[in-house]
């Protein structure tokens, strides 16, 4: 039997106003050990822009690991990184594929840069969207977790497909963090200050220089 968690989410500490109050649900696999993902590759979404306001595909996946190297704990790969680790490795460049065979190359090389993966769907054929993120092993891409997200003021916009995958990676570390043990969970909760310490400097750097300024500021 699956275990489920539903909740209402009381952001409005960590997030922006727009998802403050917003409804989740999770779900971890049977005899899955969610403290055994360490490494998280960002893998090609399932979703399809529907409005102007919305993201270019390649932008939302690069919205996931941007969200999540400023909110996980566990080390996050980009798509575009995982891609040119394929193409060095193997010479096949899935950039040049059509989504089914990308996604079929990924998946048999994903597990030499990263233990699992995301995928993130959002269905936005209503007013409002409602995202999905789905945790794979890489080894055997078998599901591990699923967390889903709605809100009536969850917008088609990057800055809230932004903070949605947010409030997923920081779920995931609070559902992990519960079966450490004490020490590790302090190990963990020190990486989380520091991920908020790093997303502090940038906003720093991008509110002085009006410009964004992210890719210029690295984890130490």
């Amino acid at each position: 039997m699956k275990k489920f968690f539903v909740a209402l989410m009381m952001l409005s500490i960590f997030l922006t106003a727009s998802i403050a109050s917003a409804a989740y649900e999770e779900t971890i696999e049977d005899d899955v050990d969610l403290t055994a993902v360490k490494k998280i590759a960002v893998a090609y979404p399932n979703y399809y822009k529907t409005e102007d306001t919305e993201p270019e595909i390649h932008d939302f996946a690069r919205e996931i690991y941007n969200a999540g190297r400023f909110t996980s704990s566990r080390e996050i790969v980009a798509y575009a990184d995982i891609a040119s680790a394929i193409r060095r490795d193997t010479g096949i460049d899935i950039n040049s594929l059509d989504v089914p065979e990308a996604e079929k190359v990924y998946n048999q090389h994903v597990a030499r840069y990263a233990d699992s993966y995301v995928i993130a769907t959002v269905t936005n054929n209503s007013k409002r969207p409602w995202l999905f993120f789905y945790i794979y092993n890489a080894a055997d891409s078998k599901l591990m977790y699923t967390y889903s997200i709605q809100s009536n003021t969850l917008d088609k916009s990057s800055k809230d497909y932004g903070k949605a995958a947010e409030a997923f990676f920081r779920q995931f570390d609070e559902t992990a963090k519960k079966n450490l043990s004490k020490e590790e969970r302090l190990k963990l909760e020190e990486k989380q200050r520091e991920a908020r310490v790093y997303r502090r400097h940038v906003e720093k750097v991008t509110y002085r220089t009006g410009k964004d300024k992210i890719d210029m500021v690295r984890k130490k």
